[in-house]
């Protein structure tokens, strides 16, 4: 009994051994399918991702077109005053009164300082009172004279008819002499006086300070009650229109400027461009810099434009008409040589080209393109040749840039 009872409960713990066996296996299978499952489906979305996900590069255009096109020299100058004069009273004396200040606008003529005229008043008063005296001598001179003429000349006529003396005749003559004399140095006299009192007036006049031209006070180097004289200005006063832009032209652009030509000027503090024209060209180099000093004038900018400022210029020096041209960011130097993208099917295909002329932020382009053709303008970096893109926009006015070089 005891062998039949060991022997069913083997029996027993084998059958359960392979329940669980079966059980795990079950377990394992499952797991297996969910793992192939959920693979394939993640294989099936890769697929369909590679299929309708496809990636297009995002790029802006511009059509190749036809204009005229000009070459611009860019060069730096500074804005400085059209006229700028030191201003200095032509007496020596106290200041009396100032009427202008830093900043002040000025007209031609105005009053902008007065030394003390007290002194300059009574020489003023004491030459034209020596100029009265004189003239008034003048008359009694003038008649002495008249009246030993006549005299003299009686005399003549009586010694001739023998009713006279050669005494009284000689005597006559004398008198006339000596009234002459009199005339004469009553005559330079009143030309001294005159001389002294044109001095005088114009020590007088020349106590009031006043501006040569309209313009701006610059700076003020004197106050009520200092002493000042013609060795020291008290004014600087600047002309600021028109304005001047001085810059420094290379020999290579020298004889492409000539005089009243047209000329961009930007003015970074403002943040504007402005139009000049070209006033004078140096006719010989600079030593030092082996430029040519060259100044371009500008007329009614207002005040908001000052002496000093920097400013960018872009000189047209050359001009082509009808030229082939593509905008200047367009264009890609690689291997030693320049090339576009050609957009054609929605492909971009790289393109070689030669260049010419450039400025306005347009290049000409000699060869390699036709009239019409699509070139990436932006994003252009990032291509290589058969590359799909996405044409986001299409540019159709100028480009901001602008070149100034030939290529």
């Amino acid at each position: 009994m005891e062998a039949k009872t060991e022997t069913k409960n083997n029996a027993g713990e084998i059958k359960g051994r392979g329940r669980k066996w079966i059980k795990w296996v079950l377990i394992l299978a499952l797991l297996a399918a969910i793992i192939l499952l959920v693979v394939s489906r993640m294989g099936a979305g890769k697929a369909g991702q590679a299929v309708t996900g496809e990636r297009l590069q995002p790029v802006e255009v511009a059509a190749v077109m036809m204009k005229t096109l000009g070459e611009e020299l860019s060069v730096s100058g500074t804005v400085t005053a059209f006229a700028e004069a030191k201003v200095a009273p032509r007496v020596m004396g106290r200041v009396s009164a100032v009427y202008a200040e830093v900043g002040q606008r000025v007209s031609q003529g105005e009053i902008l300082l007065v030394v003390d005229q007290t002194d300059y008043m009574t020489a003023l008063k004491q030459a034209e009172a020596n100029l009265s005296l004189a003239e008034a001598n003048s008359i009694q001179a003038g008649t002495a004279y008249e009246n030993a003429k006549l005299n003299h000349q009686r005399n003549e006529e009586l010694y001739k008819l023998g009713a006279l003396p050669v005494s009284q005749l000689e005597a006559s003559k004398g008198q006339l002499a000596a009234a002459e004399s009199g005339y004469k140095a009553n005559q330079a006299q009143i030309r001294q006086c005159q001389a002294v009192l044109e001095k005088a007036q114009s020590d007088h006049s020349g106590t009031e300070v006043r501006a040569p031209f309209p313009g701006v006070v610059a700076r003020r180097m004197a106050d009520v009650g200092e002493m000042v004289s013609q060795q020291g200005p008290v004014f600087v006063i600047i002309r600021d229109d028109p304005l001047l832009v001085k810059v420094n032209l290379p020999e290579s652009a020298v004889t492409k400027v000539s005089l009243d030509q047209q000329v961009d000027i930007y003015v970074a503090a403002t943040g504007k461009t402005y139009k000049g024209t070209v006033k004078s060209v140096a006719p010989q180099a600079d030593e030092t810099s082996k430029a040519f000093p060259t100044e371009i004038r500008l007329v009614g900018i207002g005040p908001e434009v000052r002496p000093g400022m920097v400013a960018d210029l872009k000189i047209r020096t050359r001009e082509v008409d009808n030229a082939l041209v593509v905008p200047t960011d367009s264009l890609l130097d690689r291997d030693g040589g320049y090339g576009v993208f050609v957009v054609e099917n929605g492909v971009a295909h790289h393109r070689k080209v030669t260049t010419g002329l450039s400025g306005q932020g347009y290049t000409q382009v000699p060869t390699g393109l036709k009239q019409g053709e699509v070139v990436v303008v932006r994003g252009n970096h990032l291509l290589v040749d058969g590359m799909k893109v996405r044409v986001e926009a299409q540019r159709r006015d100028n480009p901001t840039q602008a070149g100034g070089e030939a290529r």
